[in-house]
């Protein structure tokens, strides 16, 4: 929608409401065809149609900076050196066009106050450095990623007592010290046991004594019942062995 320089001042009382505050139709503004608004502040806005109505010309004067009481700290003074750094100058002005031609055929007012909110109002804080610059957006995007990368950054484990171990490693430990300290059980079960003793010969004499004695002549054979009486599988009593001649002492 085309805008009239007879609309341009009915178009700027309806952004002094929209806009709210302390904005107002500027009472000292020049007749020179184009809208001013002013705050209580010192801040203008001003506006004019050109290219027929089709555009709209838009601009902000800056104001004076805040005055720094005389008791500041060396911290407030160094934040206000800060802000008047990053702030638009008093009487210096950023200016943007934009075009009132749009599909949904919006009122000015509408265009207008939208460009003021997007492109113009923050630069009074935070004025650009060149043509599209808006150090606002730079600004915020800054936060967001810092506030990001707080809330993805890993937490610092919990201070623990030395003595306090994990449910699930206390099972496992203590199977370990088992298998470190073995029962007293345990340790006699692994003990080899002593191997057993062969009887003595019956007739008292030490394999060494039978080593060094003579051969003694072979015996007459005897009948079944005179077996050995482990060929039975029980015990017997011995049977006297028979000689044909005696058997020689044994070697002093």
């Amino acid at each position: 929608m085309l805008i009239t320089d007879a609309a341009v001042r009915e178009t700027a009382a309806t952004l002094t409401q929209k806009l709210g505050g302390d904005w107002a139709l500027d009472p000292e503004a020049p007749a020179d065809g184009a809208a001013h608004l002013i705050h209580s502040d010192g801040r203008a806005i001003s506006f004019r149609p050109i290219f027929g109505g089709a555009t709209v010309q838009l601009w902000i004067t800056g104001n004076a900076a805040p005055s720094l009481p005389d008791d500041a700290t060396p911290a407030e003074r160094a934040t206000h050196e800060a802000q008047i750094a990053a702030r638009l100058a008093q009487g210096h002005r950023y200016n943007k066009a934009t075009t009132l031609v749009t599909e949904e055929e919006e009122d000015p007012a509408v265009i207008i106050l939208r460009t003021l909110e997007d492109d113009l109002l923050p630069a009074f804080e935070y004025k650009p450095r060149y043509v599209g610059h808006r150090p606002w957006i730079d600004l915020f995007h800054n936060a967001l990623a810092a506030v990001t990368a707080e809330h993805d950054a890993p937490s610092a484990p919990a201070d623990t007592d030395e003595d306090t171990e994990p449910e699930d490693t206390k099972g496992v430990d203590a199977d370990r010290e088992i298998e470190r300290e073995p029962t007293p059980e345990d340790e006699e079960g692994a003990q080899p046991q002593p191997r057993p003793t062969r009887n003595p010969d019956p007739k008292g004499k030490t394999p060494n004594r039978e080593a060094d004695a003579p051969p003694e002549p072979a015996p007459e054979p005897t009948s079944a019942d005179e077996t050995s009486p482990t060929a039975n599988g029980r015990p017997r009593k011995p049977t006297p062995k028979r000689r044909r001649r005696p058997a020689p002492p044994d070697p002093v």
